[in-house]
Parts: C-alpha cells; structure tokens; sequence
C-alpha cells in the first residue's frame, strides 16, 4: 500500500472517541476487498456436494459465532453477547436456506455464488424497507455472509487473522494498533486483546456495536477516521488517543513522552481509586447515594464485592434464556437467585423480570418475526401473557428472599395496569409460598423500570403503587427522540442530554420524590462522568452501573456538590437544546473532577 509523501513528519488524523484509553505501536492494516465470489458452472451431478460442501460451512458459521457470543459473554456480560443473536436467528432462518438450495438447481453454479446472490438479495431488500430497525440489521447478516464465504472458501483475510503471540505497548515486533476501513462485531469481539493495542477505522459510530464490545472490552478505539488506510502504512508507529478521538502517526519525541505519561498517570489514578473502597458515595456537602452494580452472571459476583458496590441495582435475568435447554424450572431460578443473594448480603439485589422478547422466549418461537420488536410484545408484556411462567420467577425470587434482601422490579412498564396484574401475580405467589411453609421476605420491595416516555409521564400515579422507580435512560431516549442508537443513519442524533428526556428524568425523580420513594439511575447515563452532575442535582437517590465503573462514579460523586449540581440543573430545564445541557453538565464535572479528563 502507498503510503503518504511525508511518512516521516507528525501527522494527526481526527475522529470520533468511543472507547477510552492511550495505545502505542505499530500500525497493522486490514484491508478488506470485494467479497463476490468467483462463479463458475458446476454439473447435475456435483449438487449435493456443492449442498454439503455449503452445509459444512453453515455449520462452522454457526460454531464460530456461538464461540464468539460466548467468548463476549465470559469478557463483557450477556447485554453485549446480545448483538450476535441476530447472526444466529439469520442462519436459522429456513426461507433463506431453502432459496438457496432452490437456487442451487436453478443456477447450476457454484454454492458460494449462488448464497452470495441470495443473501445480497435480502440485503438489497432490507436496504429499501422504512423500518430504521430493519435497514440496521443489513450489517448484522453482511457480518454474516462474509464469514460464511469465507468458510467456503477455507481462508480468513478478515481481522481474526491479526493475533501476534505476544508483545506489549510498544512492541513494534509483535502487538499493534489494527486500523481498518471498518469492523465488524465479530471482527472485535475476535481480536486478541493481548496483542492489539487498540484500533482505529474510518467507518463506524460512538452507538455501533462496534463501539459498544470496544468499550466492554477495555479496548481503545476511535472510528470515522477520513482516509484512514490511503495515510497510513503497515508497521507506521502510531499513538491512539482513545479520549479525544486521535490517531497520531509518526509521532515526535516529546509526544510520545506525552502520551506514555498520560497513560502512567492514568493507570496511577485508577489504582488510586482502590483506596477509596470503603467510603461512602456522598457528595463533598453530605448528599448520600447509593452505588450498586449491573449484573448478569454468576463470575461477576466476587467482583460485586471486590469493587466496593453496595449491592446490585440491576441484575438482568435473561442470561436464563440464552440457549436452546428451554425455560429454567423454580428450583434452578431460586438457587441461582440465592447464590447471589448471599454474596452481595447484607447490601440488596434488585431482580429485574425476564426482559425479553417473543423472539427470545424459548418456549415458542413466532412464525414470522414481528415488524418492530422495541415497540411489540417484551418485557412485562410477554410476562403477563404467560402468568404461569411468570409465576414460576416470581415464587424463585420471593424464595431467594429469605437468604438475602432481595427486591423484584418490572420492566417495560407502560402503565398503571400492568403493574395491578403483576402485584396480583406476585400476591399469588406468596399465598402458595405460605402454604407450602416456604420462607421469604413478607416485605419484598416491588419497582419498575421507567423506560416508556408514557410512564415518565404519570410518574406521580406510579409512585403510589410501586416501592422505587428505576429509570432506564438507554430506552427512554431511545422512545423519546425516536431514534435507534445502533442505526448509523441516525446513530448521531441518539442523545440522552435531549431536553425532552432530561425533563422526563427530572419529572420522575421529583414525582418520586414528592410520593417518598427513591429513584435508580441504570443506563449508560450513570456511568457517564460527564453527565453525572446532572443526575446528581436532579436528585437521583441511586446509581446502577457496570462494575468497572463503580470506583470512577464513587470517586466523581465524592468530588461534587450538591446545590451547585442543583443550580446548574435549574439552568439546564431552561436550555432548548442538548449540546447547552450537555455543556452545563460537563463544564461542572471538568471543575469538580478534572483529573478523570484529559
């Protein structure tokens, strides 16, 4: 690859920041051609082994992407592992394995011809429909189609190929910074974290899923770098600035002692921040706050503990889902409950109800896939459709109560209804619990997840039915804007600091507030130092955020003030757009904390 007349001068190339941090080494090019396959005729008597030959590559797919979920799975949670879910449901899917096969015999050519026509077919098709929901999945099945090609072809040119032994920052032998016309999510969630430092691409988006696994896998990463591949070259050292956004070629002496100084300072500061484990999250005037953690899975308990989280303020009960065993019985929800139960205790753990839907449920699979999935049957919906599943969680969790506080909180709420059916169901449940003389908490605590703008909207009529809100900012701005974050059309609009959500969140918590019940924090907005004096001063009493995240936000929370974040959000109520709400927060964060900026 040509490279730039000026290999040997600084050169800095900017894009958008999306996973923090400072990488130094050499660059590593991946550069991904046209992936159409060559086509040539084959005989009557060679397609059932061309239907093999494709079987066997469908299966290896389907393998691969299943070790990759898993492997995003054990690194990151089951939120993120989510995103290969659609990978898999495309390779299950019978009309298109059948158009294939049909095409087969019509064409009479080879079969990687053939499934590239087809799939780029449905490509095509989806690229055309109205629905923001299904144009995004187009990345997800071309993600898809590249892989199976090239199965069938037995070669990998894609970014799993890049996977040195060994080699540390700087190592110009061996790890580097992997630059890219664009990843995909396989692509990320395959890189060797040992061995890439970081990546840059000139494609992608700070909601991408792309982003979104860098991010939870602790890698630096800056995308919507312009020309990225026609000024860089192979083995070029480079500097990756995570924080601002910046991929530094060819860097000068005395930037490169910027930068590992930064990054020393960085890596001082975070272990600094062990120091403060055992103090409480409060602001410097005394506001008291709870910090708990997001949770999915059994290995994430010990580090529950060892971050210094009071408890758990969202565990996601999906993960019971995942896979083809069917739907857990009581006794293997309530084993699994009480095992967390007992580690976090004496702090409490906030169960979410199955947030799933009809897609997921494992019982029944749907004919057809439903035409918008964030707006149709989730959450609570599929919860009250089905009470005698339902039932079984509920009696699960109310049984892990008697080992542990426990509280059970409902997603998708949409109004006052919903949670009538579900506090009957839950009455239910402890009517046959006493019979049987099981043990649980008399007392359980009852929420719901405020993440549908016409809940947000009669928090006040909530609030007297319900013991806490817990607000999901990810969805709320999601329904509020109308806008899907992971749509890259729209993806720039996704902003949680919209003065129509921010005044949702400041209604609920004031509703909640006004009825004597506390308001959560547990979307991305609450491990967002930049946004935090703004939660903190509209007076959220608790903050729920990845356990990664927890030292940060107690150490943020610990160098703020309480009426100063209160006067600035009066001010923010008042502004007409996001980036002056976003400006206010950041500006009193940077004065509070400026050491968690660079």
């Amino acid at each position: 690859m040509a490279c730039p007349r000026d290999i040997k001068a600084e050169r800095r190339l900017t894009g958008i920041p999306v996973s923090p941090g400072v990488a130094m080494g050499p660059m590593r090019l991946v550069c991904g051609g046209d992936t159409s396959p060559d086509i040539y005729p084959i005989t009557e008597d060679e397609l059932e082994g061309e239907w093999g030959r494709f079987e066997a590559a469908l299966a290896l797919t389907r393998e691969q992407i299943e070790n990759l979920k898993k492997r995003v799975t054990e690194m990151t949670g089951a939120k993120e592992a989510e995103i290969f879910d659609a990978h898999l449901l495309f390779l299950l899917d019978k009309s298109v394995m059948e158009s294939i096969r049909s095409e087969l015999r019509v064409r009479r050519q080879n079969v990687e011809a053939v499934a590239y026509a087809v799939i780029q077919t449905y490509i095509e098709a989806m690229r055309r429909v109205d629905d923001p929901y299904l144009r995004a999945r187009t990345s997800d099945f071309e993600d898809v189609l590249h892989r199976l090609l090239e199965n069938l072809h037995h070669s990998s040119a894609s970014v799993e190929a890049f996977a040195p032994a060994s080699g540390g920052a700087g190592d110009s032998g061996s790890a580097g910074i992997v630059g890219a016309r664009d990843l995909t999510p396989s692509d990320t969630a395959a890189l060797d974290t040992e061995s890439v430092l970081g990546f840059a691409t000139e494609l992608g988006s700070t909601n991408s899923h792309t982003a979104i696994l860098a991010r939870s896998m602790g890698i630096p990463a800056v995308v919507g770098v312009p020309r990225l591949l026609l000024d860089t070259c192979e083995r070029q050292y480079a500097v990756l600035d995570g924080y601002k956004g910046v991929l530094i070629l060819n860097p000068e002496p005395e930037t490169k002692e910027y930068y590992e100084r930064l990054r020393a300072e960085k890596n001082q500061f975070y272990k600094a921040l062990e120091a403060m484990h055992g103090l409480p999250t409060e602001t410097k005037d005394g506001r008291r706050m709870r910090l708990a953690a997001n949770v999915e899975f059994a290995h994430e308990y010990a580090n529950v503990v060892s971050s210094g989280a009071e408890g758990v303020g969202l565990y996601r009960t999906e993960f019971f889902l995942l896979g083809d065993r069917g739907f857990p019985d009581e006794d293997e929800q309530a084993d699994h409950y009480a095992a967390l139960a007992r580690a976090c205790a004496p702090h409490e753990v906030v169960f979410r109800t199955f947030d799933a839907g009809g897609d997921k449920l494992p019982v029944e699979q749907p004919d057809a896939p439903e035409d918008n999935p964030f707006l149709g049957w989730r959450g609570i919906r599929v919860s009250l459709s089905r009470p005698e599943l339902f039932k079984i969680q509920l009696r699960a969790i109310l049984r892990a109560s008697s080992v542990g506080k426990c509280s059970i909180m409902y997603p998708m709420i949409s109004g006052i209804t919903e949670v009538r059916l579900a506090r009957e169901l839950l009455e239910e449940c402890k009517a046959e619990l006493r019979r049987e003389g099981r043990d649980f908490d008399e007392h359980i605590r009852t929420g719901i997840m405020i993440e549908v703008p016409g809940a947000a909207a009669i928090a006040d009529v909530l609030a007297d039915e319900v013991d806490f809100f817990s607000i999901g900012t990810n969805d709320l701005t999601q329904y509020t804007i109308a806008v899907d974050r992971v749509n890259f059309r729209v993806a720039h609009m996704f902003r949680s600091s919209h003065p129509g959500v921010i005044r949702l969140i400041n209604k609920t918590i004031a509703d909640a507030s006004a009825k004597n019940i506390p308001t959560a924090i547990c979307g991305e907005m609450a491990g967002d130092i930049a946004m935090l004096p703004l939660l903190v001063g509209m007076g959220a009493s608790e903050l729920s955020v990845g356990v990664h995240h927890v030292p940060i936000i107690r150490y943020a929370v610990r160098n703020l003030n309480y009426w100063e974040c209160r006067d600035m959000v009066r001010e923010a109520l008042q502004a007409k757009d996001s980036s002056t709400i976003k400006a206010l927060s950041k500006g009193l964060a940077m004065r509070s904390y400026p050491d968690l900026f660079d």
